[in-house]
């Protein structure tokens, strides 16, 4: 019996101590595997912040080399936008505009015409001399030649003692009936005709009234052409010297 006994006692503490064996064991598995995952995790931790780093120090050199070309392009602005405005004045300077633009067009249409080179840079240096007239004007009146009004003895004027004389063609009136009259028409254009000594002829065309002025020799006249009586036109002419 004591025997027996004993024997129990043996298997129940053979059992105890493998229980114990086997819990420390799983505990010892499952401590392994925590410290694994653990190790594993960091190391996974680690590695992605390592990638994280290369990136942002990637994008950092990036955005270096963006503002290097970006300050890059805002010189090249800046300097473009300096030539352009340089050239802006350069042209505003060299480029006659107005007036000047209008008188460098008349010069060029006057060379081209034949005229004398000297003779049109004499005229510009002269253009500051002060004027010296008369002031004694002449008013004249004489009938303007139509369709049916062909000429006669009132037909023209001279001034300066004959060195300009002054003839106009203008278009014939009409009645209420369409039908048309001996005398011109003062609301239509008309042609005015002015004759040198000589036969050197200058027109002028356009609506009444009307401004001209000729040069013969070293005289110029200034004639101002207005409607008169029926038939008529007056004509007032101011002598200057020239030029």
């Amino acid at each position: 019996m004591s025997l027996g006994l004993h024997e129990n006692r043996q298997r129940r503490r053979r059992r105890f101590w493998w229980g114990v064996t086997k819990w420390t064991a799983a505990l010892v598995l499952v401590l392994a595997a925590g410290v694994y995952s653990y190790r594993f995790g960091t190391e996974l931790a680690e590695h992605k912040v390592a990638v994280a780093e290369e990136r942002i120090a990637e994008l950092e050199m990036e955005v270096s080399g963006l503002q290097e070309q970006s300050a890059g392009l805002a010189t090249d602005l800046a300097k473009a936008r300096e030539t352009i405005t340089a050239w802006q004045a350069r042209y505003e300077r060299e480029v006659p505009t107005g007036f000047v633009r209008e008188m460098m067009a008349l010069v060029q249409q006057k060379l081209q015409a034949g005229a004398d080179e000297e003779r049109l840079a004499f005229l510009v240096s002269a253009a500051d001399k002060p004027r010296s007239c008369d002031g004694q004007p002449e008013t004249k009146r004489f009938i303007v030649t139509t369709e049916l009004q062909t000429g006669g003895a009132n037909d023209a004027v001279s001034f300066g003692e004959r060195a300009i004389t002054v003839t106009a063609v203008g278009e014939a009136a009409r009645n209420a009936n369409g039908n048309l009259e001996a005398w011109f028409d003062p609301q239509k254009p008309i042609n005015i005709t002015f004759t040198q000594l000589g036969g050197k002829t200058v027109t002028a065309e356009g609506a009444l009234p009307l401004h001209h002025s000729v040069v013969a020799g070293d005289d110029e006249y200034r004639f101002t052409v207005l409607p008169g009586a029926r038939g008529f036109l007056t004509v007032t002419a101011d002598r200057c010297d020239y030029p």
